[in-house]
């Protein structure tokens, strides 16, 4: 009874722990053997779902006896009679079944109805692993597995702000290390998708040889960025409103649509602006006072902003702010002539912005 309510308890702190330290309990049940019946992985940010599952399905079961104690369904072609059927099966010459529904959240909607019959009453020499991609899930089947001691993980997309953080912890995890500005540079240009990002990571480690420093140059060389010729590059010359170099990375990008499409391009300059505008209100400008700011973890990654603000004021930067509006549409097709390609909106964009 002590050990039960212990168990309880233990599982109620995961609701304020941290995503990492909520893995963590989980592998610990994996690695000693001490299961609940029921797992639910469930949120927007499919990475570490997929990342847990993994571990379940790799793990739990020697690989000897997966093919009579570990069974794999998918929400699409499943039904709760046979996920029922087969999570009331006893294990095969082993001490735990393992059954995984893998993306659950395209299981019909009448059929968690008729689910709750197991959840309600779990074998409990079954783990039942519920991967559900997707952040509303039914409150009664919920309050069901948290009845039966079942683990709940929620795996939430991160905040924008929290992506380039993120990046150096994945890449310190691999024994590498990346500076802040260039895993916000890997972020702006993969976008917060993790396990693209985490994938990016990969193959550069595998190419990188007799160092351990992700470089900017490792950036452009293995994911494909040109190294001069890059929304980076077009950033920090609008910054030091360099028109020259402004103009010869736009011409290169009408030159290259696929390569560098508008609808990656706007959002990273829109950032780009804000952050400057963010930074425009600071009463002390140096690097420490906007890196703190703008929550960089060194002054070197807010140098570049604090050259920009030389060139631009505080309503320069509101009104530029008010163009990406505007020109977000036209991209669209909106408000823009239908022989205008993006490459020609895009240099009316830098035009204006340059002689705002």
């Amino acid at each position: 009874m002590q050990q039960c309510l212990h168990r309880i308890l233990s599982y109620l702190l995961m609701a304020v722990l941290s995503l990492e330290s909520q893995i963590k309990r989980i592998r610990d049940d994996i690695k000693s053997k001490t299961l609940s019946p029921i797992y639910l992985l469930k949120g927007t940010e499919s990475y570490y779902i997929d990342l847990v599952c993994a571990e379940f399905e790799n793990e739990l079961i020697d690989e000897s006896a997966r093919d009579f104690n570990q069974n794999i369904l998918y929400g699409k072609d499943s039904t709760a009679t046979q996920i029922i059927s087969l999570c009331r099966q006893y294990p095969l010459m082993y001490d735990k079944k393992l059954v995984i529904l893998k993306e659950a959240q395209l299981m019909e909607k009448g059929q968690w109805e008729k689910l709750k019959i197991y959840l309600d009453n779990p074998l409990a020499s079954t783990v039942l692993v519920i991967c559900f991609k997707a952040e509303s899930f039914d409150i009664r089947c919920k309050n069901l597995i948290a009845k039966h001691d079942g683990v709940i993980l929620n795996s939430d997309k991160l905040k924008d702000y929290q992506v380039p953080k993120w990046i150096v912890s994945y890449v310190n995890s691999k024994k590498f290390t990346i500076n802040e500005l260039d895993a916000n540079m890997l972020y702006e240009y993969l976008g917060n998708d993790l396990q693209k990002i985490a994938n990016e990571i990969g193959k550069m480690t595998l190419n990188i040889k007799g160092r351990t420093l992700i470089t900017k140059n490792d950036i452009n060389e293995f994911i494909g960025i040109s190294k001069d010729y890059n929304v980076f590059e077009l950033q920090n010359a609008l910054g030091r409103k360099d028109t020259f170099q402004a103009n010869n990375i736009i011409n290169y990008f009408a030159q290259n649509p696929k390569v560098n499409p508008i609808e990656r391009i706007l959002p990273i300059l829109f950032s780009y602006f804000t952050k400057l505008l963010i930074a425009s209100q600071v009463t002390i400008r140096n690097a420490d006072t906007i890196a703190a700011t703008l929550n960089f973890k060194s002054p070197y990654a807010a140098r570049e902003y604090l050259t920009a603000l030389n060139y631009y004021s505080t309503k320069q930067l509101l009104s530029i702010i008010s163009l990406f509006s505007e020109y977000d549409l036209k991209s669209k097709g909106i408000g823009a002539s239908s022989m205008m390609t993006d490459a020609e909106i895009l240099k009316e964009l830098v035009f204006k912005i340059l002689h705002i």
